[in-house]
């Protein structure tokens, strides 16, 4: 039985991606964004920085975490809730 089919797919691409952010993504580094708000210059992106705010979270950094993405932590709260509503809905199917 494939990983996605037990925990659901959502689940595991939010958990891998919740993962990422803990263990191998550093806040202070530079790199290439896909925002295009950014890319066109533009400083203000009510998105740009949840990332580093969550992994800051991780880390931690509670108030590094708040200057990066004031909602970093209310969107770690929301993504480990769907995970496990996912999981616990997917598994009621199997058992």
């Amino acid at each position: 039985m494939k990983l996605w089919s037990l925990f659901g797919f959502e689940a595991v691409v939010w958990t891998f991606g919740l993962l990422y952010l803990a263990l191998i993504h550093s806040p202070e580094e530079t790199h290439f964004t896909v925002c295009p708000l950014a890319n066109l210059g533009i400083d203000f992106c009510p998105g740009c920085g949840l990332g580093n705010s969550i992994s800051y979270l991780f880390k931690g950094d509670f108030i590094s975490s708040f200057v990066a993405h004031p909602l970093g932590i209310f969107a770690l709260i929301v993504l480990t809730l769907r995970i496990f509503t996912i999981i616990k809905n997917n598994w009621r199917k199997y058992a």
